[in-house]
């Protein structure tokens, strides 16, 4: 594989880098969950399940009881002898996980209490029921490691030793190894022997690499897609949950403080053709992370939201667009035409990336605005941060006692059944709101060579788990 880019370190507790968990050292550990990436999946999907466990449930709302799997034992090396996977090794990882200034603390902020039971179990007892929290534990953050292995090991830039499906090492130019352990628990896992991802500087080396065939595998463009030989390559467009560009509306101003104004505005856009005159491929949706394929929204119910009848307005409105590349902007600017052939008088302000964070997401400081989402990986960051009345990254005004009770009661709702409705109902009610949504979800094509087998369809929360699926005629 073909991959842009590196990981400043190894120590996966202390970094932010989805290099690392896609490519990177994320692929030599396991977690107690992992996500479901066979290719079977139906998409899209966040639905997870055992890794190094063997079984779970909840006893009650505020408390889960994992159990690991009797054959999970950890890889052997020089000076470490192989052993079981055991309960304190899980203690220790997850506390190391959400010791104070870790930047996955938040990631466990639900939980009060990890600890031992018997032999083969942990238990979380928790400080208020959190629906998100198998999503958060099969975090490609949230890795177990082995502490007695680590004696004179330096994380950042040491061994990585694991106990899951591959032997992971770093070559000297970068380049990463990944080698089949033939004592891994779960048959089948992986269908290749190696892998071996390439760092290269740009998307354009890349196809270079599959020319000579050098690589197998390679992100592309849109552009360079529509260059490259269709009988010889393949490709797979991955769309990536979470990560995106939010249309916004700040209901702190006037007239948009007027629900009535907002829908006008959503019902003036038509978000498809921006995205086909700028990135060229994408989705369109509220935002939120679907756990499941029940919860995505029909196309009825979403083009109902930007079906709105047109307002009347005078008052003259700025869009705020972020500028994190060419793409972005030419976005912008679409979905600003858009609204001006709607009858709006709109004016564009293409600011920096430093400038966009500033006075969007801190000072609130804009009428409309167009540009990345934060990074949201689970469906509660996402409702109760951006769209609850109290949310923390609340940037647009939104909320109702409505919509603030639908976000409430689907945070804690671990019924997967209810889940999804109480999913779909916050969706349209936020949508109906008119306060944001995702105007271009990212997504990412992949070419591949004809010996290909299962590539990857989805990268949720920016882990690799798919790899291991992959194999080659």
């Amino acid at each position: 594989m073909a991959v842009i880019g590196a990981a400043p370190h190894q120590d996966l507790h202390r970094l932010v880098s989805e290099w690392a968990i896609l490519f990177g050292s994320g692929l030599g550990y396991n977690r107690l969950f992992r996500f479901v990436a066979d290719p079977s999946t139906e998409l899209p999907s966040l639905r997870v399940e055992c890794d190094l466990c063997r079984s779970w449930r909840f006893v009650d709302d505020t408390t889960l009881e994992v159990k690991l799997h009797p054959d999970a034992w950890w890889q052997g090396a020089d000076d470490y002898v192989s052993r079981p996977v055991a309960p304190l090794d899980v203690l220790w990882s997850l506390e190391r996980l959400r010791a104070p200034g870790s930047p996955h603390e938040r990631l466990l902020d639900s939980v009060d209490v990890i600890e031992v039971v018997g032999e083969n179990a942990v238990r979380f007892r928790l400080h208020y029921p959190d629906a998100d929290l198998l999503v958060k534990l099969a975090s490609p953050y949230a890795v177990i490691m082995a502490p007695d292995s680590l004696d004179g090991v330096n994380l950042r830039t040491g061994r990585v030793l694991g106990a899951g499906a591959w032997r992971y090492v770093r070559g000297g130019t970068g380049q990463v190894t990944l080698t089949a352990w033939d004592d891994y628990f779960r048959d089948g896992e992986p269908a290749a022997n190696a892998v071996q991802f390439l760092p290269v500087s740009d998307l354009a080396t890349g196809v270079v690499l599959l020319d000579l065939d050098r690589a197998d595998m390679a992100q592309v463009t849109e552009q360079q897609w529509a260059e490259m030989d269709h009988e010889q390559y393949d490709s797979v467009v991955v769309d990536r949950q979470g990560r995106g560009v939010l249309f916004g509306i700040n209901a702190d101003r006037q007239p948009l403080a007027d629900q009535a104004v907002r829908r006008a505005l959503f019902g003036a856009l038509d978000p498809q053709a921006a995205i086909a005159e700028s990135f060229g491929i994408g989705w369109v949706g509220s935002g939120m992370p679907l756990v499941e394929p029940s919860w995505r929204l029909d196309d009825a119910t979403l083009a109902l939201q930007f079906d709105a009848p047109g307002v009347a307005i005078d008052a003259p409105l700025t869009l705020t667009i972020g500028n994190f590349g060419e793409a972005f902007v030419t976005h912008g600017e679409a979905l600003a035409a858009q609204l001006r052939d709607a009858g709006f008088d709109i004016t564009t302000d293409v600011v920096s990336r430093g400038a966009y964070l500033d006075r969007v997401w801190q000072q609130r400081d804009y009428d409309l605005f167009v540009g990345p989402m934060p990074p949201t990986d689970t469906p509660n960051a996402f409702m109760l941060a951006l769209l609850h009345s109290r949310g923390a990254s609340n940037v647009t005004g939104a909320g109702s006692a409505e919509l603030d009770a639908l976000i409430e009661a689907f945070s804690i709702e671990l019924n997967a059944a209810n889940r999804a409705d109480l999913a779909r109902r916050t969706q349209t009610a936020a949508l109906d709101g008119a306060w944001l949504f995702m105007a271009a979800g990212l997504s990412e094509r992949w070419a591949f060579n004809e010996r290909v087998v299962d590539p990857p369809r989805a990268f949720p929360q920016g882990s690799g788990d798919g790899w291991k699926y992959v194999s080659v005629e």
